[in-house]
């Protein structure tokens, strides 16, 4: 099995060796370079990474303007922040430039997992709850190809416990992302969302 490629680039070092540890329990995923700084990250960067985890409050320069920096180094890898940031506008803008995910540093591992597995498929996340409602109100977000896959099995049919399972995801998880699901169709519950989803054309 190929294991997705990923760099760690956060200055914290207690913060940064967890989220290694955590990683490396993962029979998918390894971590093949670490940095604590712009400067390293852009020493340490190769076309060896799939995936950059990083903090955008970097002590010698902007997350934002590294990852535009490695992109044009290395323009196949994809970027999820780590991130105390929740104003709205300023994740547009960064989902816009380069970033694919937005995590917060306070979420379980398994939403960050998850992250990592949709960004390497070429899909974006955004954590449910962060800033999403306001994010909606600025533009169209559309749905990831994961809340679409989730539509699509309770389309089916498939209750709840059914699709976390088939998503590797735990039951509380798979909630949370329904409940996001919820708020960008602006329904209130899972019969209204299907019908909703429906009327769009989301499902058949």
């Amino acid at each position: 099995m190929d294991k997705i490629k990923i760099m760690l680039i956060e200055d914290h070092n207690v913060f940064r060796q967890g989220m290694k540890r955590l990683i490396e329990l993962e029979e998918n995923m390894t971590v093949v370079a670490e940095a604590g700084s712009c400067r390293e990250a852009l020493q340490k960067v190769s076309d060896q990474v799939d995936i950059v985890l990083l903090d955008i409050g970097l002590p010698d320069g902007d997350g934002l303007d590294l990852c535009a920096k490695i992109r044009t180094l290395y323009p196949g890898i994809r970027y999820i922040a780590l991130t105390t940031y929740d104003d709205a506008i300023f994740i547009k803008k960064a989902m816009e430039r380069c970033i694919s995910g937005f995590v917060p540093k306070y979420a379980f591992f398994e939403e960050i997992r998850w992250a990592i597995l949709m960004t390497h498929k070429g899909g974006t996340y955004l954590y449910p709850g962060l800033g999403v409602d306001k994010l909606i109100n600025l533009s169209d977000p559309g749905l990831s190809e994961a809340e679409l896959k989730i539509l699509q099995l309770l389309a089916a049919g498939k209750n709840q416990k059914e699709i976390a399972e088939s998503l590797f995801m735990s039951l509380s998880t798979f909630r949370r992302r329904l409940n996001g699901i919820c708020s960008k169709l602006k329904v209130g519950t899972v019969e209204e969302l299907i019908t909703a989803a429906a009327k769009k054309g989301l499902i058949k």
